[in-house]
């Protein structure tokens, strides 16, 4: 089913989830759309459409029973499916997140760093290697995991993907700052987090 939902609607259920989870562990049995809506200030309409092109009910005046709803999001985009992903660059940004232990949560579990800085390579963050760049190829044949998380500055952001397309990895998140341009088949995910947050200073009028 998560094929067929919009990237729109795929943003909106984690955004969904993210509050059913916060309700769950208080104890908060039920939830209703127009709560949703004014949590995310969007219309309380999108919200039910939302949830019943996942195929789940509410009640009337009751609302969604929390559990329910957010077990099927998990299911319907894959939560409980373990992605196994490895950070290129551990600078900051790769180290924060590499430490980032919510992202099993959503079943993202990210295995190993690359980095070409001689000082970083056979330390570990987390428990997690920090492996010489070059033999990215070999791990990528020996582990079968072909996701990358792109972290590297954004001189070099380019040079580095194409490295690792070639090497094997067929879906980038990217987090450098700057979008990137590579062969059909390679799928990339861009976060903009400057971009983000100017689309909050102008929305909130920020000066």
């Amino acid at each position: 089913m998560k094929n067929s939902l919009s990237q729109r609607a795929i943003i909106r259920l984690t955004q969904y989830h993210t509050i059913l989870r916060d309700y769950s562990k208080k104890g908060i049995k039920n939830i209703t759309s127009s709560s949703i809506s004014k949590l995310l200030e969007i219309d309380e309409t999108q919200v039910r459409k939302d949830v019943k092109s996942i195929n789940c009910k509410g009640k009337c005046k009751v609302g969604y029973n929390v559990v329910e709803l957010k077990d099927i999001i998990e299911n319907v985009l894959d939560y409980k499916v373990v992605k196994k992903a490895f950070v290129i660059g551990a600078g900051n940004l790769g180290t924060a997140l590499s430490k980032y232990s919510k992202f099993n949560d959503y079943g993202l579990e990210i295995c190993a760093l690359f980095d070409i800085d001689k000082t970083k390579i056979g330390q570990k963050i987390d428990n997690k290697d920090i492996l010489d760049l070059k033999d990215i190829k070999k791990y990528i044949e020996t582990s079968g995991i072909n996701i990358a998380i792109l972290t590297t500055p954004n001189k070099v952001a380019q040079e580095v993907a194409e490295f690792i397309v070639n090497a094997g990895v067929k879906y980038i998140w990217n987090f450098a700052p700057t979008i990137l341009n590579l062969p059909e088949g390679v799928h990339v995910w861009h976060e903009n987090l400057i971009g983000s947050f100017l689309q909050f200073c102008a929305i909130e009028n920020i000066s």
